[in-house]
């Protein structure tokens, strides 16, 4: 699945979970058009008789404006249908995406943060807008391309070769286009993670005098990304470009054409007849509107590029997933687990982020692991879920080897991420995960807090990965999650940064509880869990030291 093709076929699939939705936004789409096309006979109709005439029919121009009004009003509708397509589309694409990003080695937690946002940027305007424009741009262009055929057939023919045409042209821009786009989002991927990095570890580059050095190397990659984008603008302009001079093009042939068979220049279907300037006119009012979706389906093009080129990132992750083998040791229960001479490098790096790591974790309690940003702590968090695949060391559950043991993890563990992830629904959903709970009303006591800022209360929608909440809002649902379906251990990222002093407390209670009964893994800077940790682990850049 390398060709462009194929990713267009991938991305077609996923509008069929909306299908109901386009055909909705199509219908109103087309009473829109309706609209206008009546507007524009009444408003041709008033002219002519003004002209030929010297009456005015306010009554004529009364109907126009009306029907213009409806034209709006019927395309509001159907843009709202499609953007919400758009969003739910989406949602669903990253509700299947994340966890699969859990379950691979091939990106750590930024890279694949970054991916998820990424997702949003790119395919949510080609859901919400160019499927949308195609779909408008062949409904009204067959509408008035039939109007025109029946009233002026070189009318309808001028028409027919430029809608013809422009799409050709794109499709040939489109070619290189999708190349550039996939190189642009790999760099900002590669070097987003390189810009988060050096800016979580500013503090030790200034302490190491480091600070020069490291300014001409983000220079450079700065430079390399701004590059990148620039050649995916050059693009977009010159479609923009192409489809404005084609349209021109056009329109002045409608226009230059109506107006050399009205003055008897150049014989018409009518010519002998008595030419009909209604006729003329009204199909000069509707050339421009003839491209109206076409300029929009167009200048949306550049969105299909990128999300063409997002589409060859995913497909991998989410079409080739990995089928497991079964194992005998799932329900197994919990003793011992263990890591001995581990050490780990991401795919296609020669650099190791872990460095022959030892230790021997208890049944239960708090498991500390300190160290400066970068130096391996969420990696370790990752093979500590079961997901992340081990090429050098061990690691084992009660005493099975490293295969049975990760799988056992993955099965037994619950994970916090440094950026919890929030589904597109209700509270509720996010809270219980649309799954029957027999004491719905026994939450986590610290929901409240959550739920007294939401005016709907647990149906309260989240969408955008729960920008409707706080950073502390999230860890709290998160948390609750995780106390809701408890497993064996339970793993945390960072879950107390960037939250306030009252939730950092709230966060601190719960893992203190959760910790009396079950083992938890957590990574973590704050203070306060030294004094309540029954193992502490301290890396630095990868290896493993002493604590003090």
């Amino acid at each position: 699945m390398k060709n462009p093709e194929s990713a267009s076929r991938w991305l077609i699939q996923w509008i069929r979970e909306a299908k109901r939705s386009y055909i909705s936004a199509s219908v109103f789409t087309l009473l829109s058009a309706g609209c206008f096309v009546v507007f524009s006979w009444y408003l041709s109709d008033f002219a002519t008789i003004w002209l030929n005439e010297g009456l005015i029919l306010p009554d004529k121009l009364l109907y126009a404006f009306a029907f213009l009004a409806g034209r709006y009003v019927f395309a509001h509708f159907s843009s709202i249908i499609n953007y919400q397509a758009g969003n739910f589309i989406v949602s669903e694409i990253k509700k299947k995406l994340y966890p699969n990003l859990l379950n691979t080695s091939q990106k750590d937690s930024v890279s694949s943060t970054l991916l998820v946002t990424r997702v949003s940027d790119d395919l949510k305007p080609f859901f919400s807008f160019f499927i949308p424009y195609a779909i408008a741009s062949v409904e009204v262009g067959v509408l008035l391309l039939g109007l025109s055929f029946w009233l002026e057939i070189w009318v309808g023919i001028t028409l027919l070769v430029s809608i013809l045409v422009i799409p050709l042209l794109m499709k040939m821009i489109g070619v290189g286009a999708t190349s550039l786009h996939k190189k642009h989002i790999n760099l900002f991927m590669k070097y987003s993670a390189v810009f988060y990095n050096r800016l979580h570890t500013i503090a030790e580059i200034v302490n190491l005098d480091n600070l020069k050095l490291q300014s001409r190397f983000l220079s450079k990659k700065s430079k390399a990304l701004n590059s990148a984008t620039s050649n995916v603008m050059r693009i977009a302009i010159l479609s923009s470009a192409l489809l404005e001079l084609f349209v021109s093009i056009a329109i002045a042939g409608v226009a230059i054409y109506l107006g050399l068979s009205l003055l008897g220049i150049i014989p018409g279907s009518n010519y002998g007849k008595g030419y009909d300037f209604h006729i003329a006119l009204f199909l000069l009012i509707l050339a421009p509107y003839f491209f109206f979706y076409l300029r929009k389906f167009v200048s949306a093009y550049h969105d299909r590029n990128k999300a063409l080129a997002s589409a060859k990132l995913l497909m991998p992750l989410l079409d080739n997933e990995e089928i497991e083998a079964p194992s005998t040791i799932d329900n197994e229960p919990f003793s011992t687990l263990e890591i001995n001479a581990l050490s780990f490098a991401y795919p296609n790096s020669m650099e190791k982020v872990l460095h022959n790591i030892h230790l021997k974790l208890p049944r239960k309690g708090l498991v500390l692991i300190k160290g400066i940003s970068g130096s391996g702590k969420s990696t370790l968090l990752k093979i500590f879920s079961g997901n992340l695949i081990l090429d050098d060391g061990r690691i084992s559950v009660n005493g099975n080897n490293s295969q049975q043991s990760l799988q056992w993890l993955k099965t037994n563990s619950s994970y916090m991420n440094q950026f919890p992830f929030i589904f597109d629904g209700t509270l509720r959903y996010n809270v219980f995960l649309d799954k029957e709970f027999k004491n719905e009303n026994q939450y986590p006591a610290f929901l409240d807090k959550v739920l007294a800022k939401k005016d709907d209360g647990w149906q309260s929608m989240l969408s955008h990965d729960g920008k409707q909440l706080s950073g502390g809002e999230k860890q709290l649902v998160t948390l609750a999650r995780m106390m809701l379906y408890p497993k064996p251990i339970a793993i945390l990222d960072e879950p107390t940064a960037n939250l306030d002093s009252g939730t950092v407390e709230i966060v601190f209670e719960q893992i203190e509880k959760l910790a009396e009964n079950k083992l938890v893994i957590l990574a973590s800077h704050e203070v306060k869990f030294e004094q309540i940790a029954t193992e502490i682990l301290n890396l630095n850049w990868g290896e493993q030291m002493e604590y003090e």
